[in-house]
């Protein structure tokens, strides 16, 4: 195998690497108008640069304030209210298009992730949509279908960049059959501790190869004519106190660790755009912040496109269009008001050029894209095909899943077992598990067209053998009833997992007890741990585990079990691509992308003052919510340094429970005939080896 390697250059751990270069074709593909004399800026025989400064020319003060925020919080095209009324079938799946609403199809603008068009000078609105794991979130009531992708643990646990490319062209595609433009996402934050509640968002702990799949990603957002978002810029490693909280990070390790992966999906693939932070990075707010958003990304990386704002992360109008702060994503807009970027230029803090420079880039972006000649103005769900992203979905998912282990060959599962016990809570084991989605505690992410239950996956695959097992499920609620199934079969499926979201992070490192259903007031918990102990007390000796988790787990019992399948979050092929590796119709050939470690308390979360952080009188505002409820400052002190993740363990010669890179097969690799040569010209290497299958069984290594 060789690798082939660019001038894109990069130096990690006192090795240099090399990572490709990318080719990014853009444009929507819609038919684009003749020229319009009265407005240039609409000649498509102009550059995007000239046509941009001729705009901006026509513009008004006024205009360019309103282009610099989104539209307030369930508000239409006309800036008027829309009533809320999830009734009704989706016009989207329907093809019937009402009349309200932002789009012919959208009946209320529903998250505020839209940017108000001006019509009388051809510019559309801007409609976003959230989330890399499936379309979902937009600007719009009425969810397409769309494909459940697995989490990004999973595609980064593919260690594939083939398989993020195709998992950024189906977020590409189906945005765009959604008549939406900007993809907000992938996430790039590092996985500095598992108690991140947004971890299953993010790649890994290693920044090279969280730099390296993020680019596969944007590229193919971006090859469908849609505009990524890179996110979060930086220091986003943590939910608890999100929007108040504080960084102190050594700049080594911010250059090294933190910031590599923006840099390098900025320069190897030129994303569209970037979303900046929430916490106050090493004094100041990220969005508000010059040293970040010009010295960094501009001026070091030479970044070209436009920067918008977390929810609610400026905390200061003239600091956030002084830093290059271009979009504000909020509720309702707070800093960039009339009235405050007005009073701003009154001031002389900003001046119209200031604004000027952070409308240059989106309009570049939008002109260069095609979304200004082409607006984005009626829904096209036929350009997606969902069939095919669907078996794109089941590949990702098995080639994601990580055979933690397996003692004297108990997986993959042979012969006829007259009996299977499925065991779990019903997100783990009775629904494919999904990616948790934004705020909400529950299993539900986006539309999609089908989804593939555990037992319906086993199922399929003991016909395709032509068996006749019998497969039973329990959901759980009650442990003696679950063992006693279990001691009644001959093999256990024990199905367990946790279930983190957006603003929230971890609680604990094990197996946390599920509230099924919210709005019943705790009437519906369901625990993990009772029911854990209760089977492997009846059965553990053929028991096989899977978990689905949003990364590290502590687990007690491990050596009770003789085999445990990470799967991670699979998305809606769930059952079909568990069901697979446990039979071995497909060989596991994942990595784990993060440390597993043993206790609550270790590496970069050793301490309290390293994560959570502790309270400090910064004079800044303090506690929960996005406006803090007045307590000190909570600061998260990263002083662990580049000792974060695998280098951790390294440096203080410590034995994880399981690795960075750990992964074990139904068969058997050699390695052989390496050879490291100097590339001539960019200071690179061009690495090769030869890879051998010397087992019995077909499987791909990483």
């Amino acid at each position: 195998m060789t690798v082939k390697t660019s001038t894109a250059r990069r130096t990690i751990l006192g090795v240099t690497a090399l990572v490709s270069a990318v080719v990014l074709t853009t444009g929507s593909g819609l038919a684009a108008p003749p020229a319009d004399t009265d407005r240039p800026w609409m000649d498509t025989q102009r550059t995007a640069q000239e046509r941009t400064e001729a705009l901006l020319d026509a513009m008004t003060l006024d205009q360019k304030i309103q282009q610099i925020a989104v539209s307030r919080f369930n508000e239409n095209d006309t800036g008027d209210p829309v009533v809320i009324d999830r009734s009704g079938n989706n016009a989207y799946q329907s093809g019937v298009f009402p009349p309200q609403g932002t789009l012919p199809g959208c009946a209320w603008q529903d998250t505020g992730r839209q940017i108000r068009g001006i019509d009388e000078l051809g510019i559309p609105t801007v409609r976003m949509t959230n989330g890399g794991t499936g379309v979902k979130g937009g600007s719009c009531g009425n969810d397409p279908q769309a494909t459940g992708l697995p989490s990004t643990l999973a595609l980064a646990a593919t260690f594939d960049r083939g398989l993020n490319l195709e998992a950024g062209r189906i977020l590409g595609e189906e945005t765009k059959a959604f008549a939406h433009q900007v993809m907000l996402g992938p996430g790039m934050n590092l996985v500095r501790h598992p108690y991140g509640g947004r971890n299953y968002e993010y790649f890994s702990e290693d920044p090279y190869l969280t730099g390296v799949l993020a680019t596969e990603q944007v590229k193919g957002i971006q090859g469908e004519g849609i505009q990524a978002q890179v996110k979060h810029l930086a220091g986003n490693e943590q939910e608890t106190e999100r929007w108040t909280m504080g960084v102190q990070v050594p700049p080594q390790a911010m250059n090294e660790l933190y910031m590599m992966p923006f840099e390098m999906t900025v320069q190897d693939a030129d994303p569209a755009s970037v979303m900046c932070s929430f916490p106050d990075v090493n004094g100041t707010y990220a969005c508000d912040s010059p040293e970040l958003l010009q010295d960094a990304l501009r001026d070091d990386w030479g970044f070209d496109g436009w920067v918008m704002s977390d929810r609610r992360a400026i905390h200061d109008t003239a600091a956030a269009i002084k830093a290059g702060t271009g979009v504000e994503l909020d509720w309702a807009p707070q800093y960039y008001t009339p009235e405050r970027v007005t009073a701003a230029i009154d001031a002389g803090e900003v001046t119209e050029a200031d604004l000027d420079d952070l409308l240059r880039p989106r309009y570049v972006a939008m002109i260069g894209y095609g979304h200004m000649d082409g607006p984005y103005d009626r829904f096209r769900p036929e350009i997606a095909d969902l069939d095919a992203n669907g078996v794109s979905a089941r590949r990702m998912a098995e080639s994601g899943a990580v055979l933690l282990k397996n003692d004297d060959g108990f997986l993959p599962l042979d012969g006829e077992p007259a009996s299977i016990a499925l065991i779990g809570v019903e997100w783990f084991a009775g629904e494919a598990k999904m990616s948790p989605r934004s705020v909400r505690d529950n299993n539900e992410n986006v539309e999609t067209a089908y989804t593939v239950t555990p037992q319906e996956g086993l199922e399929n695959v003991i016909a395709e053998l032509g068996h006749d097992t019998r497969v039973t499920y329990n959901d759980g609620r009650d442990p003696e009833a679950a063992a006693e199934l279990a001691a009644a079969s001959d093999v256990v499926l024990l199905m367990i997992g946790d279930n983190p979201h957006e603003t929230v992070d971890r609680q604990t490192l094990g197996f946390p007890p599920i509230d099924l259903d919210p709005s019943r007031d705790g009437e519906d918990w369901v625990e993990q741990e009772p029911l854990i102990d209760a089977v492997l007390a009846a059965n553990a000796e053929n028991t096989a585990v899977v978990l689905k988790t949003s990364g590290t787990v502590i687990m007690p019992w491990l050596d009770d079990v003789p085999a445990v399948l990470e799967a991670w979050f699979p998305g809606m092929e769930d059952g079909n691509a568990v069901a697979s590796l446990l039979y071995g119709e497909v060989n596991p050939s994942g990595r784990l992308p993060m440390t597993f470690g043993a206790t609550e308390r270790e590496a970069a979360f050793a301490t309290g003052e390293q994560y959570p952080g502790t309270r400090q009188d910064t004079g800044k505002p303090g506690g929960p919510g996005a406006y803090g409820d007045g307590s000190d400052q909570l600061i998260a002190q990263y002083t662990e340094g580049l000792e974060m993740g695998y280098r951790w363990y390294e440096a203080n010669d410590e034995e994880p429970v399981f690795a960075f890179g750990h992964g074990l097969s139904y068969t058997s690799f050699d390695y052989d005939g390496l050879r490291v040569a100097p590339v001539d010209g960019n200071g690179g290497l061009d690495v090769s080896f030869t890879v051998t299958n010397t087992g019995g069984v077909t499987g791909a290594e990483a």
